[in-house]
Formats: structure tokens, C-alpha cells, sequence
């Protein structure tokens, strides 16, 4: 019967042996601080990505009225449940009814059984079923950002008319199973004379043993074209959930309430992106990344990558040294003793205050960036963790967590069902220790990386103190002083700092491509210690950094380098004309002896040693030092 569906909407009576009422599964998302539509986008794509295929997934959400589409809306899903049963349907398919449509492709689709008693086959999820059936069901998704399900009623939520449909095509199973369509809808529980109905009602084909299962094949492709539907190719897999009767939410405070115009929504839709996805924008190490298209009617707009906005860069940042390994490490003594990393990227704050809609919209902070964004494995940010204030006001800093994949489960086990907290109290045991000491970890790291604001130093330095706070501020967070801890230890007697590179730089971190030392295998490798000072000796600024050389069995020459950084922290390689270069002066050995000029110097094999770099100052610049050995010429 192809061309001619056959659905019509049947209500699920309370079994005898019991039944879960409508009414317990729409509030199982509880009462979430969050504006519905970014649950809806932190849900909706979550699912996209724990169903994706190898590569890019496209996820659009989009916002129209039903206009020239109602009349078949109204002949395919009218007459809607019983009048008893309080579902408002027939109100909510009329032309200026707006609909909201979450799609996605390149993903596996709702595949798997078609009723919820069935054993999925091998390397088949169960995903029609838990979405449109089960409740409560635990993800069989490996790392996947879902736990229980409850999510999902994020889509009833935002109906008016409690109903969603759902078309997909999926990547597995075989004929006309692959292409399915079916309509869901929550409302409350309700008798009809003397028999008692869950509230849940699901719109299909029902079938000869009364259940109702979706359309499929050709019947289920030809209805959503009908509808209007997005369109599926030949090879195309995903999924396109719509929202009927869509509460799109309201703008302004007290009297000045009103409801979001589609635009407004769709503003808002892109900002919760931005903040809440910004981390799939960025290709993973399996090259799997996702792109988002938000507008209304047919008229998509593509999300801008975070990585091109100065909101995000140093999110970016910061969870690319997460992903390379260049984090400090949340060890512990006990299971799971890899439990996550983080870093923290600073910058200078000089830039305006965001006042574009797409970035201020969802905003989850207000006020200077200070904020840690945590994450699972899966990297779907669970919420910004404010820290301290920058000591310097003239710089900010963005940071990364991310859960380690033998911890993924224990914070996963710590979340809502929105998925945007982690909250120890209920576990126990070893996820609870995890859970519990991260924040005053992420506290312990912040100040590592920001370190106590610098004095202005003695009289010689008055005048120039604003400078050299700054100074000393930035070169911590561009990883360029040595012996940066990259493992902090559940134990702080455990806490250790790692030395420096691999003989090239001064940095004590590993570049890309680089190997950090072996742990207990001292590095030779000359680095920067502490923080560099402005001084002034004879009436002349100088920039001043301690320089340690380990001991060394050959003779070794050692070049010094500085540059002014420019805003976002590359060097600056093109001086601007007639622009002040800084210059290193002389070296100068710590425990005494004559000045070394220029930028070399050459030491003969032997024990360590502390040598002070000189620097010409620069007025009105930040500035990075760097130290490296120069192999050649030494003999």
C-alpha cells in the first residue's frame, strides 16, 4: 500500500502488573536552570554525536509555521486521542502553528528493533526503541554523552500539544525497515469509562496484535513529503525529530514578557550552540566533527566555527593541549588513577565586551572570562566552573577539563539528567573521591598557572609596576618558564614538577610532535625559573629572567632570544616600522663573576648553574623569553 499510509494514534492502557504515567516521565528532567532550548540543542546533538558515523555530521535545527503544510498535517494526525484523554493536538496544526525540527545526518538514524521486547542484533543500538519507547534504559552507546534516556523529554517539553514525530533512515538493518516514521506524544494519565490510560500515546501503523509500530519504506517517505519533511538521499542516513506546536520561550522580565519571534529563537538556538557544543566544532583525533545550521523556514545559516571567534580561541586553545597531552594530569594513588586533565590558556583582556546576539543570547557566565569548562570523554561541555579573578585585571583565562575514559562513568554517575552538573553527593567509593576533590584540584591548578600577584619591587622599580605585573602575569600561561607541573597527584605530597624540553627550548612542556622527558630521567635541557622582573639599574629599565643550566658532560653554547607577543600570543616576527625590538643585553652568573654580552654564551662541561638574562625594555609590550642550546661550534 505504498503512497497510502494507514497511521492513526492509539493510547496505552496501564498494564495490570503497572505502568509508568505520563506524567512521572515529563518531569524526570526535573526543575533544570537552563533554558529549554539549550537542553533541547544539549540533548539533541549529544544523541547526533553518540549515533555518528566516521566523519562529518551535519546537525540543523529549523523554525517555521506549518502555512501551506497544515491541511496535511491535520488529515494525517486528526482526529487526535480521545477527548479524555486532555491532548490539545487539534489547536496546534493550523498554518501559524510553528514547528521546530532537530535533524541530523551522517549518523546511524533510529535503528534496531522495532518493538522494545526485542534483542538487538551485533553491532546494533537499540535506539528507536529507547527513544520512542523505553524510559529509563541505560545507554548501550560506549562513552556516549547520553546515560538513562530522561533527556529525551526535552522534545515533549517544549510541545504545547506534548507531541513530537520522528523520520528517520537508518544505516543499518535491511528493506523498508531502514525508513521509518512514527509520532509520540506525552499528557497525563486519564480514564475512558472504567478503563485507566498511562497518558502515552504513539501515532503508527497498529498492528494485528495492537501495538502501534511506525510507518515504513515508501509509506513512511511519501508521508514526510507530504508534510514537508526534510528529504533523505539515496545514501542518507539521520534522523529529523519535530516539535508540534513549539513554546519557542519568552524574552524580557516582569511586565515586559513576551514570547521569542522565530528569529529570536533561532539567535538563541546558535548562542547555546556556541557555548554548550563549541568542543565538536573541532575535529577529534578520528577526524569526526559536526557542523550546525540553525535558521527559520527553509533558509539555513551555518554556526561560525568557535575557532574563528575571539569569544572561544582560548577554549580552543586550551582543550587542543588537552587533547595532546600537554594538560596536567588528575592522578591519583587509587583506581582510576588517570582521572582527566586540564589546561588553562590566559590572555590579555583588552578586547570589548561581547555584544553580538549570537554570543551574549546563552551566555552562561557575565563578567571577565575566568572559567573552566568541563567536560566528559565524549568532550559535550557539563558546565562552566567560575574561578578567581585574574590578579592582573588587564589579563583573563580560559580553561578545559576533560574526563579521562576511566573516569568517564564515575562523573557521568554524578550528572542530572540535563547532563549540566557533576555533583558527588549520592555516589560513593572511589567515583565519589573523584568527584568530589576535582574542584579544589581545578582550584590548586588555576592558582599554579596564575600565581601570586607581583610586587612593584623595590624603589628602583616604582613607577614600572603596572608593567611588571603584567610581564610576570603572561609568561606563566604561554608555558614558556620552565618546570611547568604537567601532573598533579591525588596526594599533594605527590605533586612533582617535570623538567624542562627536549634541548631545543626553554619551555618546560613538550612542543607538538615532542616527547616530554621520561619521568626520573633528569632533562639537560636549560630553562627559565620563576618570574621575569622589570629592574632598573643606573636609571635604565632592563627586563631580568633566571636562567638554570643543569650539569653537562660536554661544552655547550646556550642562545637566548626575546620577542615581543603580540595579542593572542604569537610572536611577533614583522616589527612594525620605526617600533622599539627588546634585545638581550649580557648574561650574568647568579652567584657572582663578570657579565657576559650578547645573546650566547659558552660553558664548559661541569655542575649546574643559575645565570641572570639581561633584556632591553620595551615600553608598552608583553614580551617571551626563550632559551635553547645551540648545538653546533661547542666541540
Amino acid at each position: 500500500m505504498s503512497g497510502q499510509h494507514a497511521g492513526r494514534w492509539w493510547s496505552q492502557p496501564f498494564a495490570p502488573e503497572g505502568s509508568a504515567a505520563a506524567e512521572g516521565i515529563a518531569k524526570q528532567l526535573g526543575r533544570p536552570l537552563l533554558d529549554p532550548l539549550t537542553i533541547l540543542v544539549r540533548e539533541a546533538a549529544q544523541n547526533s554525536w553518540d549515533a555518528r558515523r566516521p566523519g562529518v555530521v551535519d546537525f540543523r535545527i529549523s523554525i517555521r509555521p506549518l502555512g501551506e503544510y497544515s491541511q496535511a498535517w491535520q488529515d494525517s494526525f486528526l482526529p487526535a486521542p480521545p477527548e479524555e484523554s486532555g491532548m490539545t493536538l487539534a489547536e496546534h496544526l493550523g498554518p501559524e502553528s510553528i514547528v521546530l525540527t532537530v535533524s541530523d545526518r551522517n549518523t546511524g538514524g533510529l535503528g534496531g528493533p522495532l518493538r522494545a521486547g526485542e534483542r538487538a542484533k551485533e553491532n546494533e543500538h537499540a535506539d528507536f526503541v529507547q527513544f520512542l519507547r523505553n524510559v529509563g534504559e541505560p545507554s548501550d552507546h560506549k562513552f556516549g554523552g547520553g546515560t538513562y534516556g530522561f533527556g529525551k523529554g526535552i522534545f515533549y517539553r517544549l510541545s504545547k500539544a506534548g507531541t513530537v514525530l520522528v523520520s528517520t533512515h537508518t544505516a543499518g538493518g535491511e528493506g523498508e525497515e531502514r525508513r521509518r516514521l512514527m509520532g509520540a506524544a506525552l499528557g497525563h494519565s486519564w480514564y475512558q469509562q472504567e478503563r485507566r490510560y498511562t497518558g502515552r500515546h504513539w501515532w503508527g501503523s497498529v498492528a494485528e496484535d495492537n501495538v502501534p509500530d511506525p510507518l515504513l519504506g515508501p509509506d513512511g517517505s511519501e508521508l514526510a513529503r507530504r508534510l514537508g519533511l526534510p528529504d533523505f538521499a539515496a545514501d542518507e542516513t539521520g534522523t529529523d525529530i519535530v516539535v508540534i506546536g513549539a513554546d519557542l520561550g519568552t524574552v524580557g522580565q516582569d511586565q515586559g514578557t513576551r514570547s521569542r519571534t522565530t528569529s529570536e529563537a533561532a539567535t538563541f538556538l546558535m548562542s547555546s550552540i556556541l557555548w554548550h557544543l563549541w568542543p565538536k566544532f573541532i575535529p577529534d583525533d578520528n577526524g569526526d566533527v559536526m557542523r550546525f545550521f540553525v535558521g527559520t523556514g527553509e533558509k539555513l545559516t551555518a554556526v561560525p566555527s568557535p575557532a574563528r571567534l575571539p569569544e572561544f580561541k582560548p577554549f580552543v586553545a586550551a582543550l587542543k593541549e588537552v587533547r595532546g597531552g600537554r594538560g596536567k594530569q588528575y592522578t591519583r594513588t587509587v583506581p582510576p588513577k588517570n582521572a582527566g586533565a586540564f589546561h588553562l590558556t590566559r590572555f590579555l583582556n583588552d578586547a570589548d565586551k561581547p555584544s553580538r546576539a549570537m554570543i551574549t543570547e546563552a551566555m552562561p557566565f557575565s563578567g571577565p572570562v575566568r572559567h573552566v569548562a568541563r567536560m566528559r570523554a565524549p568532550e559535550l561541555v557539563v558546565d562552566y566552573f567560575e574561578g578567581p579573578a585574574d590578579p592582573d585585571n588587564a589579563f583573563a583565562y580560559a580553561a578545559v577539563f576533560k574526563a579521562s575514559t576511566d573516569a568517564d562513568q564515575a562523573f557521568a554517575d554524578s550528572e542530572p539528567p540535563t547532563h549540566d552538573a557533576w555533583i558527588a553527593t549520592g555516589l560513593s567509593g572511589a567515583p565519589r573521591g573523584v568527584v568530589g576533590k576535582l574542584n579544589s584540584r581545578i582550584l590548586k591548578w588555576i592558582d599554579d598557572e596564575l600565581g601570586p600577584a607581583v610586587s612593584t619591587g623595590d624603589s628602583d622599580s616604582s613607577g614600572l609596576g603596572n608593567f611588571s605585573m603584567r610581564l610576570a602575569s603572561l609568561i606563566p600561561s604561554v608555558g614558556l618558564n620552565g618546570g611547568s607541573s604537567e601532573d598533579d597527584h591525588d596526594d599533594d605530597e605527590d605533586d612533582r614538577t617535570s623538567g624542562g624540553g627536549d634541548g631545543g627550548s626553554a619551555s618546560g612542556r613538550a612542543g607538538p610532535g615532542r616527547k616530554p622527558p621520561a619521568r626520573g630521567r633528569r632533562s639537560s635541557a636549560p630553562r627559565l625559573v620563576g618570574e621575569p622582573k622589570l629592574q632598573v639599574h643606573n636609571g635604565a629599565p632592563f627586563l631580568v629572567a633566571k636562567v638554570f643550566v643543569p650539569e653537562s658532560v660536554k661544552a655547550r653554547i646556550l642562545a637566548a632570544e626575546v620577542k615581543v607577543v603580540l595579542d593572542g600570543g604569537a610572536a611577533e616576527n614583522d616589527t612594525p616600522l620605526g617600533a622599539t625590538v627588546p634585545e638581550i643585553n649580557q648574561w650574568q652568573p647568579v652567584a657572582g663573576g663578570p657579565a657576559i654580552a650578547g645573546p650566547r654564551i659558552y660553558l664548559s662541561a661541569g655542575a649546574d648553574s643559575e645565570w641572570w638574562l639581561y633584556a632591553s625594555h620595551v615600553p608598552d609590550a608583553v614580551v617571551r623569553f626563550r632559551v635553547q642550546e645551540v648545538r653546533d661550534h661547542a666541540g
